[in-house]
């Protein structure tokens, strides 16, 4: 009896695993239906390739930061050309204007200062208020007189009617705006005190008198860039001229961003330093 119980308990027990086998095999197949099958697939996929691209974002975020640096470090002047290019202060304006009048009487001193100040609010202006650089940027433009002629220049052309009549006459004789200011048109002249001529003579007259190596340097580059302006009719040479001229009155003979800045509006241009001057 006990051996038949025995029996039986065992196969109730092999037919219990057999029957739990076949149930956990059941849910893995269930699991393991296509639909879930390609949701692991695309699952692994995803995981991969985040984890790649992660690696590589950080790959070029390193090498982007080392690039970097570098172009920063071939790039970056040493303190010396850091310092030339800098606005020069008050104090090294009046220590280099002691240097370059030395030798200087104050009357010269006076007469000097004043011509580079006129000279300078001059092309100023005309650089402000008339586009000058523009204009010269056509080397037959009338504005070319002001550098090749002295006393009376043609500066422009005025015509007494309105805009639309000259167009109707441009369109119904076929002529171009030149053609039609040389037919109909009335010169527009101006007296030109100083032509390239007459200020490159000023120029030579007032370095009589300076003792210092280093200005007189400047001063020839005025001497040369007018005498180039006036042989080529090339602007860059016309703002070469207001560019030292600029740097020289108001960071020289004066300090223009505490003698000149408070009497304009707006003072970006004052204190603009073009570095020219070979003093600093």
């Amino acid at each position: 009896m006990r051996m038949k119980v025995q029996e039986i308990s065992g196969h109730v027990s092999a037919d219990f695993t057999i029957k739990m086998k076949r149930r956990r095999w059941m849910k893995v197949r269930r699991f393991l239906n296509p639909i879930n099958i390609l949701i692991i697939i695309l699952c692994i996929v995803i995981l991969t390739a985040c984890g790649k691209q992660d690696a590589e974002t950080e790959e070029k975020a390193t090498n982007g930061l080392e690039s970097e640096w570098e172009e920063q470090l071939e790039n970056e002047p040493d303190s010396k050309q850091r310092e030339g290019n800098d606005t020069p202060s008050k104090e090294e304006v009046e220590a280099a204007r002691e240097v370059v009048f030395e030798g200087m009487n104050e009357e010269d001193i006076s007469r000097l200062k004043e011509n580079i100040k006129v000279a300078n609010q001059r092309l100023e202006k005309a650089y402000l208020n008339d586009n000058l650089f523009e204009k010269l940027s056509d080397p037959n433009h009338l504005c070319w007189n002001y550098i090749d002629q002295e006393g009376d220049i043609q500066v422009g052309w005025s015509y007494s009617g309105s805009s639309k009549e000259m167009l109707e006459i441009c369109k119904s004789e076929e002529l171009t705006l030149e053609e039609f200011y040389e037919k109909y048109g009335e010169p527009v002249m101006q007296y030109n005190r100083f032509d390239v001529d007459n200020f490159v003579a000023l120029i030579e007259d007032m370095k009589q008198s300076i003792q210092n190596e280093i200005l007189k340097e400047d001063m020839d580059q005025l001497i040369m860039n007018a005498n180039k302006a006036k042989e080529t009719h090339e602007a860059e040479y016309v703002e070469q001229i207001y560019k030292i001229l600029h740097d020289m009155d108001y960071f020289l003979f004066r300090y223009g961003l505490e003698d000149v800045a408070k009497y304009v509006d707006d003072p970006t241009l004052i204190g603009t330093y073009y570095g020219m001057l070979s003093i600093y």
